[in-house]
């Protein structure tokens, strides 16, 4: 399989580990991330500015993808919500599509929506498959309670995202089961992180951080895993600014996905940048390598040969 890699703006420069670990993780898989260099902006900073503005970028990417016979992976939940509303947008509006398109034709790029926007959820859940992954692991977690945040973009509005259940999403969970990793309830999983208020109203923004936090730790979480970067960056650099403010030395500790499937994979941890999360120290590492153990289904394949030699 091979994808054109879109990873947005903040990543590549703010949380590198996410695309590092990802791009590790799916090597295992024979999966190809195309890095493009030609892509820009999603046009996210635009939306509430000027709707061309917004949706030109998206359209813009989607046309240099097309060009290239990929289908676009998406690993930041704000992208994926602007290439997927672009997508929807043009679709359906024949007059825009062939505005924009005249733009296009400057750079010899013709956009007609044959690009797919996957969002790196759905390729290991939809196009890998779970009885892949799980046949690939070496490992699973053991006791590990982690909370997770879905973000916003990915599942509102659900009519432009498409992207499982909006209101019981299921394949987080599913991915996670498959690592051993149990499904932990607790109240702010799908709601806002305050991050899109952060330089807007900044007491409201870490008055929903501090909600999520302490729901988190009360629903008995030892970490947090965001899957939206925005909410990955609320809680890995905004808590830290929190905790000294609020003279508070516990954190909760944050991981990402591709960190956790890797580590399952028999990946070292060095190589899924889990101390590059500012949160992590080298004693979490420690104690998530002691919650890893060879799958159950492993074991007892080991204790039967055991036992018929």
């Amino acid at each position: 399989m091979r994808y054109a890699f879109f990873e947005g703006c903040n990543i590549p420069i703010r949380i590198q580990q996410y695309s590092s670990s990802m791009r590790t993780v799916l090597e295992k898989f024979n999966v190809t991330l195309e890095k493009i260099d030609d892509f820009n902006c999603c046009g996210y900073p635009a939306r509430n500015v000027d709707e061309t503005a917004y949706f030109l970028p998206s359209m813009r990417n989607m046309a240099i993808a097309e060009k290239k016979q990929l289908d676009i992976f998406v690993i930041c939940n704000c992208c994926f919500a602007s290439l997927q509303k672009t997508k929807n947008i043009l679709d359906t509006n024949r007059a825009l599509r062939d505005k924009l398109n005249l733009i296009l034709q400057k750079e010899g790029l013709t956009y007609t929506g044959k690009t797919e926007i996957k969002h790196f959820l759905t390729v290991l859940h939809d196009d890998l498959g779970v009885e892949l992954i799980r046949s690939k692991l070496t490992l699973n977690f053991k006791d590990l309670r982690l909370a997770v945040i879905q973000g916003c973009h990915i599942l509102r509005p659900r009519e432009i995202t498409r992207f499982d259940d909006a209101f019981i999403p299921q394949i987080t969970d599913t991915l996670l089961g498959t690592l051993g990793i149990s499904k932990l309830d607790w109240q702010g999983k799908l709601e806002c992180c305050g991050a899109a208020l952060a330089g807007i109203n900044n007491d409201l923004s870490k008055k929903l951080l501090q909600e999520k936090l302490d729901g988190a730790q009360t629903a008995g979480a030892d970490y947090i895993m965001p899957i939206c970067s925005y909410c990955y960056l609320q809680f890995d650099t905004a808590q830290k600014e929190l905790s000294e403010e609020n003279n508070h030395d516990e954190l909760l500790p944050v991981l990402l996905f591709p960190q956790l499937l890797g580590l399952c994979l028999g990946i070292e941890a060095q190589h899924l940048g889990l101390t590059e999360n500012r949160t992590i120290t080298t004693a979490n590492v420690d104690q998530l390598l002691a919650l890893l153990a060879p799958p159950e289904e492993d074991k007892k394949k080991r204790k039967k040969k055991a036992v018929t030699a």
